[in-house]
Order: C-alpha cells, then sequence, then structure tokens
C-alpha cells in the first residue's frame, strides 16, 4: 500500500509512468523488524535506470544544458534539484555542486560498472571527471587546478560560495579521480589528482588544518573554519601508496594530528555545504561519518581509535538520530541542524558506518541497526525508480540523494554480501 503526498509535490513525466510522491507504506516481521520494500539490489537498478534516463522527465531549456563547446550533457552536470509538478527549475535548481555531488556520482558509477560490468557507467563516471578537469580553476592560480564546490547557470562558482571553492571538496573529488586511475589506468586523472594534493600541501596551516573556503586566484580567505579536514588525510595517503613513495607523508600527520586534537575533541563539525554559509552554531555529520570509518578501519594502529569513533557516534546519535517516523524502530539521520530533515543519503551513509563498527567489534547490534536503517531507506523508492531526498513530506528531488544512497547500497553489498532479497525477508 502506498500513500500520496497532494499532487503539488509530484514531478511531471514525460514516459509511460505518472510520476507523483508517494509514501509506501511499512512492513514489518513478527518481531516488529522493518522488512526492505524491495531488495538493496533492485533498489540500485531501478534507481540508476531512472538517472541515466532523466531526460525523460526533467523540463528545462536543453540550452542549459550545453558546455561551453556547444556539447550537451545530461541534466545532473548542471542542476542539484528540482521541484514544482510540472518538472521546470524554482529557486536554485540551476545549481549544481560539482566538487562533492559529482565526485558523488563518480564513484556511484564506477561501482555500479564494477558491481554489473554495464560499461556505459564506467563511460558515465569518466565523462563527468573529465568535465570537471576541464572545470577546474587555472594552474596557475594559487588553487590552480581545483574543482568547483558551485556551478551556478552554467558559470563555475556563485551562489553561496560566490567566487571560492572549498578546500576540502577538492580532496574528495580527487579521491575520486584516484579510483578512476586505479580502474582505468589514464595517467590524466592520476595528474588531476596529484595537482590538488600539491595545492593542498602547499595551501595547509601551520596547525595542519585548511581554510574551508578561499578565492582560489587571490588567495583571499572567505570562511575560516572547517572540521572536514579528513579528505586531506585520505588523499596524502593514497597518493602515496599509489605512488610507492613518501612525498606526502608529513603533511598526512599534521592533519591527521589537528583533526584528533580539534573535532575528536571538541566536537565542532561545522563547515560542510556548499548553500549554508557561515553559521557557527550549525553541526553538521557527513565528514564526522568518513572520520569514524577511517578510524575504525585503522583501530589497530592506535589503541585510542575505538575509543574515539564510539564518541563521536554518540554524538551523532545525540544530535542527529530519528526515532520517531514512519518507519521506526529503524534509525533515520537528520542532515545537519540548519536542515534538520531525516534523509535518505544520510540515513545511508550512517548505516555503512554502523557496518564499519560491526567489522570492527563483531557485536550484532551494530550489523541489526545498520541492516534496519537501510531497509528504512528502501522505502523513499518511488514507482518510477528515482528515491525521495526524504519521508518528510520534502517535496525536493536531488540526484545527490538519488546516486548517494546508491553509493552506500553498494558499499553495503559488498560489506554483506549474504543480504540478498530472500534472507533480507526472513
Amino acid at each position: 500500500m502506498i500513500f500520496a503526498f497532494p499532487p503539488i509535490f509530484g514531478f511531471s513525466q514525460q514516459s509511460e509512468v505518472q510520476d507523483l510522491c508517494f509514501i509506501n507504506k511499512p512492513e514489518f516481521n513478527e518481531k516488529g523488524e522493518l522488512l526492505p520494500l524491495q531488495s538493496y539490489t533492485e533498489t540500485i537498478e531501478r534507481s540508476m535506470d531512472f538517472v541515466v534516463h532523466s531526460d525523460r522527465w526533467v523540463v528545462v531549456d536543453p540550452n542549459t544544458l550545453k558546455d561551453g563547446n556547444g556539447v550537451s550533457h545530461p541534466p545532473y552536470y548542471y542542476y542539484s534539484f528540482f521541484l514544482n509538478d510540472d518538472g521546470t527549475q524554482r529557486r536554485n535548481s540551476y545549481v549544481s555542486y560539482p566538487a562533492f555531488h559529482h565526485s558523488l556520482y563518480i564513484k556511484a558509477f564506477l561501482r555500479f560498472y564494477h558491481f554489473g560490468g554495464n560499461v556505459d557507467y564506467l563511460h558515465r563516471a569518466t565523462d563527468l571527471a573529465d568535465w570537471n578537469i576541464d572545470h577546474s580553476t587555472p594552474v596557475s592560480w594559487p588553487y590552480g587546478g581545483m574543482p568547483y564546490s558551485t556551478c551556478a547557470a552554467g558559470k563555475m562558482g556563485g551562489f553561496v560560495d560566490g567566487q571560492a571553492i572549498m578546500t576540502d571538496k577538492a580532496a574528495i573529488m580527487a579521491l575520486a579521480y584516484l579510483e578512476l586511475f586505479q580502474a582505468t589506468n589514464r595517467e590524466k586523472y592520476l595528474k588531476a589528482a596529484s595537482i590538488i594534493a600539491e595545492n593542498l600541501a602547499l595551501t595547509q596551516k601551520p596547525e595542519g588544518n585548511w581554510s574551508f573556503r578561499v578565492d582560489p586566484k587571490s588567495g583571499k580567505v572567505k570562511e575560516e573554519y572547517t572540521s572536514s579536514a579528513i579528505y586531506g588525510v585520505m588523499l596524502f595517503e593514497e597518493m602515496d601508496k599509489i605512488t610507492r613513495k613518501s612525498i606526502f607523508r608529513k603533511n598526512r600527520d599534521k592533519a591527521l594530528n589537528w583533526i584528533l586534537n580539534n573535532p575528536v575533541k571538541t566536537q565542532l563539525f561545522n563547515g560542510f555545504y556548499e548553500d549554508v554559509g557561515a553559521d557557527t552554531t550549525n553541526r553538521t555529520n557527513w565528514d564526522c561519518i568518513d572520520l569514524v570509518k577511517y578510524l575504525l578501519v585503522r583501530k589497530s594502529e592506535n589503541p585510542t581509535y575505538l575509543k574515539s569513533a564510539l564518541k563521536l557516534n554518540q554524538y551523532m546519535e545525540r544530535t542527529f538520530i530519528d526515532k520517531d517516523h514512519l518507519y521506526k524502530p529503524a534509525e533515520g539521520i537528520r542532515e545537519q541542524l540548519r536542515c534538520f530533515v531525516t534523509m535518505g543519503i544520510h540515513s545511508a551513509h550512517w548505516a555503512s558506518m554502523m557496518a564499519d563498527f560491526y567489522r570492527a567489534t563483531g557485536k550484532e547490534s551494530y550489523r541489526h541497526r545498520a541492516v534496519q536503517t537501510m531497509n528504512f531507506v528502501t522505502y523513499l523508492q518511488q514507482v518510477n525508480g528515482r528515491i525521495l531526498v526524504s519521508a518528510d513530506n520534502y517535496p525536493y528531488y536531488w540526484y545527490s540523494c538519488d546516486l548517494g544512497v546508491d553509493l552506500f547500497l553498494l558499499d553495503f553489498l559488498e560489506k554483506f554480501p549474504e543480504l540478498t532479497s530472500e534472507n533480507l525477508k526472513q
């Protein structure tokens, strides 16, 4: 059974499927545990099919999908979200967030290519990476060769970022480039990641962290604080691993030391989203989750890592967990204080972290909570395959909240390949 939103929350569908937003009715087993709406594999496959055929339902001026050379690209290059029942853009929807969102898309397409073998998804990953490399900042600038964190009205920069870029998002994109390099052996992706790593090494502050928003041409700081330094650590490690050198070892050590002595202790997780300006009262969880995942994988290297990971998860549970929603007792995760909405992508991200807690400790409770939350995420999928941002009457469709779910579901299936539809229904 499904519950329908009022028609205003629907999107125009130019295919045979009438696309209204539905809230799927939850199903439970005899223990009161949430069952999935459908298998994780089916969720991923239907979602991917919807995204790559989004030109069937998106109604926009086709000229807005062309780059400077007149080449047309899919809507997810230039559009982050859509509202309206007629599919047209409203407010800031003609804005995309390349460095962060496109990196998620690249990784999701690449993982799905490895999962199913369809080379079209590899091409989508490489094409999107190529576009970002071609649209990065000039290499002669103080922050040169860096991907833009915002693209507004087809132009690089704009909206809240203005002329600035985000340093942590460059590291996130560089990690996606390195995944592509390992999958394709194309030197251009290693080179692009290397340029970013070298730039971050040069612009690293003496304390080990980075300024958040910076003007890439002048080098002027536009916003100082961000807790999101773990991606620089991961990039330095991955570059040294791939090149079999220790060029960035000192930079990595400085950044990790700053993290362990600052956000790990203060739990001041702030400074992450492109559409949010400076706000010292805001709190986020995205980089906190990835930091916890980092600490759990390396818990044998330092006896404090597991303890720190547990404390950071306590911060997230205290601040963001939603236990009172239609799909309880499964836990959902809210995005941030500034947008206190329980979302599928953030719930899936947290569930992936819960899976790492299970692998690190062997405690079945972590596995159970992870599966329950992933089961909740499957209920956000619509009849045409798209995945809603949230079940909280939130009438937006975001590409990132669709492909991001796919990425974490694929990660989840790698960790728990036994979670077939048959097993999940037990």
